[in-house]
């Protein structure tokens, strides 16, 4: 009995490991908070897996002066992209390793205090493209998540963020903050446990059936 009991949960780890190991899905951007880049402009490498393919991106420390003046807080954690830095589309990107035909979940934080308009892509999908809310960049409150679904049609998926003052507005702020785009396709805990139920009771009706002929 002891032999099978052992051989059991063997079975049981090496089945449902690879399960386990992905129950958790990764959030496939690099730098999400924009804490790992230097506060500083750019027109090309971020330095942190982003990049800016438009205009000019920065990144900004919360109530600091520096590189964007009074441009606010962060969401969460020190720093927040700025992409509202002049009158034309600043655009960020980062590249992506996807699956086609995989389902991502893709999620972000935006705030601002005008109405400037945003756009954001996954690879050829336009997931949103409108006005930011303009409550204000005081508070990590005055943030809006924005959550979309998508499937990906490459392994290759590069996810961009354009930012454009709207008309008449001569400043105000587009912050972006806490982005990330998991594997929707990645099973969920509660699946690798139904799981792993089914393949226990599976392996003991093994069991009874050769318990007549099992010898410790």
């Amino acid at each position: 009995m002891r032999r099978w009991t052992c051989v059991l949960f063997s079975l049981f780890f090496v089945i449902l490991a690879p399960a386990a190991v992905q129950a958790k899905a990764d959030n496939l951007i690099q730098d999400p908070g924009f804490e790992i880049g230097v506060s500083n402009t750019y027109t090309g490498s971020m330095g942190d897996g982003w990049v800016v393919t438009a205009g000019t991106g920065a990144i900004c420390t919360s109530g600091s002066g520096a590189v964007c003046g009074n441009a606010g807080v962060a969401h969460a954690g020190n720093q927040m992209a700025f992409l509202d830095w002049d009158g034309s589309t600043d655009t960020i990107s980062q590249t992506l390793t996807t699956v086609s035909g995989d389902t991502y979940t893709i999620s972000y934080f935006v705030a601002g205090t005008h109405s400037n308009s945003l756009t954001v892509a996954f690879g050829s999908s336009t997931l949103f493209s409108g006005v930011i809310p303009n409550s204000g960049v005081s508070s990590a409150s005055d943030y809006m998540e924005y959550i979309f679904t998508t499937t990906a049609t490459s392994n290759s998926t590069p996810l961009t963020f354009s930012g454009l003052r709207g008309t008449g507005d001569l400043g105000g702020e587009l912050l972006l903050d806490d982005v990330s785009v998991t594997d929707s396709s990645v099973p969920e805990p509660s699946s690798v446990l139904l799981l792993g139920t089914g393949v226990i009771g599976l392996l003991e009706t093994i069991r009874r059936k050769l318990q007549p002929h099992w010898k410790p």
